[in-house]
């Protein structure tokens, strides 16, 4: 079994972050997901010190400026051969949609959903084209994609915009022609949308073209205070397991792990302890799956083992990142709390409503009978206490950094609402 250490050994030591085995929502089809910095595991807690400091001195501005991270329909465009292109999805990356195939595409959606999507997309069709060669450039012909967010009043998601209906650019993604992607350039949107303003181009009949929101944050009030408090909640992470700064957070998480399959397997040959690791820590389920460890283990053994993977593994997920996740949501509440200069043109106005309409739906939810769905609203607000309560919420989703190449998000409460509202509206 010395293949299944190796194996383990390689992935201690790949630079590329590591899946932990956590279950990650994707948002915005081809955009693919944008990971709060816990969710990076190559990251090292000395980052997640850096990140601690200059969150709350308000300089959350490593290689861009603070960005809004904004609450709407995601999309992408590009241009090829001086027609417009669309893409909601890798496969559409690889295989795009001209204005024509877009409009079919949403023949059988809810009527605001088809107005929003072809309403933008006519007008980007009419706009883009206009732009000089030299800023088409831009697009590699078709290679290059500009994600933007569709954000309109009469459609709006968790967050309700009240500055005006917007088609928000974001940054040029890079693929490599077959709808893979291989890079990114966020300053490409304010470039873009600029040189779309410059030819008076950027109003539509009902959306304004517009580029990243740069978010203004102050240095927090409580600043020694808030630094100590988060400092130390990191420090006893790292120090559990005799961990450095210096070390990446997936040592934790391995670390983590082998105690638990030592708790419940300890009485499990080494090789087969390693390849529950693999299965659980890594989501590694091919190097020893379930038939092959049948073979090695015992019949008791074996249904304890599989046992755990099918009633109590998704719980552990949850357990192991807790600890971090409500670090950083906590510590996003606070920086997001410091922020200024989000869309949403009356916030104050906006978080009334969110407060009135989520009291209002847990309340029914609470004097019902689907017990299921109410320990899902107390788990989450639950979540909601621990990382700055009700008072926390602010009307945005979050605030986009870039650091080292990668872009992260502090979503501070948006999170546990965005959760609520769905229990609110469809039970889970």
């Amino acid at each position: 079994m010395n293949k299944i250490l190796l194996y383990k050994d390689f992935l201690n030591e790949r630079e590329q972050p590591i899946d932990m085995g956590y279950s990650l929502v994707m948002e915005g089809g081809a955009a693919g997901h944008m990971a709060h910095p816990f969710e990076n595991k190559s990251l090292t807690f000395g980052d997640f010190r850096l990140f601690i400091e200059k969150g709350l001195s308000g300089e959350l501005n490593f290689e861009i400026e603070p960005r809004e991270k904004t609450d709407g329909q995601n999309l992408f465009a590009t241009v090829m051969d001086g027609q417009v292109f669309f893409s909601r999805n890798k496969g559409e990356l690889r295989a795009p949609m001209d204005i024509d195939a877009f409009i079919t595409k949403w023949d059988d959606r809810p009527e605001l959903v088809r107005m929003t999507f072809i309403e933008a997309g006519k007008q980007l069709s009419t706009t883009l084209p206009k732009l000089s060669a030299k800023d088409l450039e831009i697009f590699d012909n078709g290679k290059n994609w500009m994600n933007m967010e569709l954000i309109y009043s009469k459609n709006p998601n968790v967050i309700h915009y009240d500055a005006g209906d917007v088609i928000q650019f974001h940054g040029i993604v890079i693929t490599d022609g077959e709808g893979n992607i291989i890079g990114d350039n966020p300053e490409s949107a304010t470039s873009l949308a600029n040189a779309i303003e410059k030819i008076n181009a950027h109003v539509g009949e009902i959306f304004t073209i517009i580029p990243p929101q740069i978010v203004k944050i102050g240095k927090d009030l409580d600043f020694d205070k808030n630094k100590a408090k988060f400092i130390k909640k990191l420090e006893a992470l790292r120090d559990r397991y005799g961990l450095t700064d210096a070390d990446e957070v997936s040592r934790y998480h391995e670390m983590w792990w082998r105690d638990q399959i030592e708790e419940h397997f300890g009485n499990l040959t080494q090789d087969v302890k390693e390849g529950l690791l693999l299965r659980w820590a890594y989501k590694d389920k091919k190097t020893l799956d379930l038939r092959a460890i049948s073979k090695l283990v015992d019949e008791t053994q074996h249904a304890a083992i599989k046992k755990f993977d099918q009633e109590d593994v998704k719980k552990k997920y949850k357990e192991n990142i807790r600890p971090f996740e409500d670090l950083f949501l906590e510590l996003g509440s606070i920086i997001i709390k410091n922020a200024s200069n989000f869309i949403s043109a009356n916030p104050d106005k906006e978080v009334q409503r969110l407060h009135k309409y989520l009291n209002k739906e847990v309340e029914k939810i609470r004097k019902g009978d689907n017990i299921s769905n109410i320990e899902k609203v107390e788990a989450e607000l639950a979540r909601l206490d621990r990382i700055g309560g009700m008072q926390s919420i602010l009307p945005t989703e979050g605030i986009v950094f870039r650091y080292k190449g990668k872009n992260y998000k502090l979503t501070g409460t948006f999170a546990a609402i965005n959760q609520l509202l769905g229990i609110i509206k469809y039970g889970r």
